[in-house]
């Protein structure tokens, strides 16, 4: 096995290395760019809260076949381009396109989110399918098919059938809910041993904790921090506003996440005070003000509102049940809080 390892890495120079690696990030990028077309046709991207999966079968084929079909692909361009040294060992764009999305689920710690034996069986029979695919290129002097073989299309008709019969399938959620829920809670003890002082300080209400957090955790899954270092950056070279920290709040001012949760639940509060306008004592529900108020918070994203109130939700039934649900005690501590002025200006989302 040892010997076999060495034997290929001898005929794998540097640079076919590098252009394989490369072309990895490459379709990491173009897959997350379908991926997020392709949400209408059942498409299921990681995500924070529960969603049915109404297409497995084409989610399964997607995430397997897709890196198989790229590298195909490749294998053309460099027949076209005449550098069929480049061809060399070609399936490792699969490998490490697979060790790229491993590094992203685990430095966006979205690890707890993933069903590992169910990704154990994608990378297996994905990388197995780009060496299989490998070597049926190398026995070949022409990748394209000819005119003869686009005739013989029984195959496909029999795969279509069996592909449209298992799309219908539907599957158990309940290790699926079972992650998302332990997702929600490691982050929300995660960040109240590090923020609870400022929250609680802020708000003597755990009503707004609870949002507080609830649109913490969605802000931080959907920027983690890897691309708040990126938008850092941004703001230091472009020194225009930006969205920073991780309540992503828009600033014209360099902000920590400090300030960003200071700024939030400045915001928060004034929106807070609007939603409210909404209710009578009669009307009131908690769950509906919360979705009011994460409206406000991010009015441009559809969905925001709902998952903030799907996190919101699960957090009140676990951490805060002395929560208070009238709407007296929600109006009286709107009307005794005192708002902090951080010099910083907020700008809506």
């Amino acid at each position: 096995m040892f010997n076999f390892v060495i034997d290929i890495f001898q005929g794998y120079a540097w640079y076919i290395i590098l252009t394989h690696f490369v072309l990895a990030i490459i379709l990491f990028f173009i897959i997350n760019w379908i991926g997020s077309k392709a949400i209408s046709v059942g498409y299921m991207q990681i995500n924070i809260v529960i969603q049915e999966d109404t297409a497995p079968a084409f989610n399964f084929l997607f995430k397997v076949i897709a890196p198989v079909v790229f590298v195909v692909l490749c294998a053309v361009a460099f027949d076209i381009l005449k550098i069929d040294t480049f061809k060399t060992h070609i399936y490792f764009i699969v490998i490490f396109y697979w060790i790229i999305r491993i590094i992203w689920i685990i430095c966006s710690s979205r690890g707890r989110l993933m069903n590992w034996f169910e990704q154990l069986i994608y990378w297996s029979i994905s990388i197995g399918l780009a060496i299989w695919v490998y070597s049926l290129i190398e026995q070949v002097e022409q990748i394209l098919p000819d005119p003869r073989s686009l005739l013989d299309q029984l195959w496909i008709l029999i795969i279509m059938f069996i592909y449209s019969i298992l799309n219908n399938v539907q599957f158990s959620r309940n290790g699926t809910i079972k992650r998302k829920n332990n997702y929600i809670n490691y982050r929300y003890n995660t960040f109240k041993k590090k923020y609870d002082h400022i929250i609680k300080e802020f708000f003597q209400n755990e009503f707004y904790e609870a949002l507080t957090y609830s649109i913490m955790i969605y802000e931080d899954f959907n920027r983690p921090i890897l691309v708040r270092w990126i938008e850092y950056i941004k703001f230091w070279i472009t020194h225009k506003p930006h969205t920073l920290g991780i309540m992503q709040v828009m600033t014209s001012k360099h902000i920590n996440n400090k300030d960003s949760i200071v700024l939030a639940m400045q915001k928060i509060r004034l929106d807070s005070i609007a939603a409210m306008q909404k209710y009578s004592s009669p009307q009131f529900d908690i769950n509906h003000v919360a979705y009011s108020i994460a409206k406000k918070y991010n009015p441009g994203d559809y969905d925001y509102a709902c998952e903030v109130q799907e996190i919101f939700e699960h957090i009140a039934s676990i951490f805060y049940k002395r929560m208070p649900l009238s709407y007296n005690e929600i109006i009286l501590t709107l009307n005794n809080e005192h708002v902090a002025d951080t010099g910083n200006s907020i700008i809506q989302k």
